[in-house]
């Protein structure tokens, strides 16, 4: 799986979409998946807002259930809207979503930014059929404004405080999806027996990827948990590599381009931090990896030395990569399972230092982006 710099680097004009009342840019609305309680949209043209009612389980692991306003497009697409709750119902994983996916099955493959009720944003995404959703969360809690942008096969967001301009969130997602397919908002009670209801507001759409400028190298450095969701620390235009946790656990150093850095595993501002030398760490951990149809590199053995985390490739790349699609992966030398804990773009810089937490929870490693706003 090679990492698309054609789709990002596509020269495409962006066209704003228009349409008519009575929803606007989009074209229908349905319930997705099983509800107790058939949810509606409301759209007001005169500020560009659409109040969706939705009820439903759940939009995670196999399945989802939700309301769904869409429109099908095709090619590169941008969405961004103001989000915000109507009421305070104490449901902290009630969603309102940006969201494009290749079917309305239940169990599509998919890609959204998820705002939940106690502001927690992440990016999600199925990235085949009836597989389990997985996600990456923002640093950033609550933004009142939010983006997803689909370029050839990659999904990114955007999120920003009210008043002030989108950032980048950090983080990417592959999810391999054809033409057409579908783009719109919904929204998911997370509690089967009640709706709730959230305004999505300057909502724009738009056709096509920007082809103003090259695209632009954008470092995220992520944890992850040995069972759980990546969650970003820290993105900056640039290279960040070689992540390593300080002894307390509290902080991670990395290498960036204005020298060695250390920032808060909670997320802050990096500040300076002393050179260490990691030279020669756990190369005898090398003839413990599998051999099951990749590539592997850069292992590390956790605290406990019950597992191995590494990086995994494909086997047509004949170098240890850099800025491909890789895979961070831990080995159990109890049982010799292998089980994901991440897909990304990376390689080269990703996780070529010690990259386990002092207690043996959490990874920390860096994943690159190549994007155009």
């Amino acid at each position: 799986m090679r990492h698309n710099y054609p789709a990002l680097a596509a020269a495409c004009l962006a066209l704003p979409v228009y349409a008519a009342a009575p929803l606007g840019i989009f074209e229908e609305h349905a319930d997705v998946g099983t509800v107790l309680h058939p949810g509606f949209v409301e759209y007001d043209a005169s500020k560009r807002a659409y109040t969706i009612a939705g009820s439903g389980e759940n939009m995670w692991l196999a399945a989802d259930a939700f309301q769904f306003v869409w429109t099908k497009v095709s090619g590169d697409v941008t969405l961004t809207s103001d989000i915000s709750f109507i009421g305070s119902s104490g449901e902290a994983h009630r969603k309102a979503v940006l969201m494009i996916r290749q079917s309305l099955d239940a169990d599509s493959a998919y890609a959204d930014v998820a705002r939940h009720g106690d502001g927690l944003t992440s990016l999600q995404a199925r990235d085949e059929k009836s597989v389990n959703t997985s996600e990456i969360q923002s640093a950033m809690k609550a933004p009142a404004r939010v983006r997803i942008a689909k370029r050839g096969d990659n999904f990114y967001i955007w999120v920003a405080t009210a008043g002030e301009e989108l950032q980048f969130s950090g983080g990417s997602m592959r999810v391999p999806m054809h033409d057409p397919f579908y783009v719109g908002m919904g929204v998911c009670s997370h509690n089967k027996d009640t709706v709730e209801k959230a305004v999505f507001s300057n909502v724009e759409l738009t056709i096509g990827a920007p082809t103003a400028a090259a695209p632009r190298l954008y470092s995220t450095l992520e944890t992850v948990p040995v069972s759980g969701d990546r969650r970003v620390v820290y993105v900056t235009p640039g290279r960040l590599s070689s992540p390593t946790w300080t002894p307390d656990g509290g902080a991670i150093v990395f290498h960036s381009d204005r020298g060695m850095r250390k920032i808060a595993a909670a997320g802050g501002k990096p500040e300076a931090a002393e050179t260490t030398n990691q030279a020669g760490v756990e190369q005898s951990a090398d003839a413990r990896l599998p051999s099951d149809g990749y590539r592997n590199c850069y292992p590390h053995f956790s605290p406990d030395g019950q597992e191995i985390a590494f990086l995994s490739y494909n086997k047509d790349i004949a170098a240890i990569p850099e800025d491909q699609d890789v895979m961070l992966r831990v080995l159990s030398l109890k049982d010799g399972k292998v089980r994901v804990l991440a897909k990304l773009v990376g390689g080269k810089g990703s996780m070529d230092a010690p990259s386990w937490s002092p207690d043996g929870r959490r990874l920390a490693f860096v994943s690159y982006q190549w994007i155009r706003k």
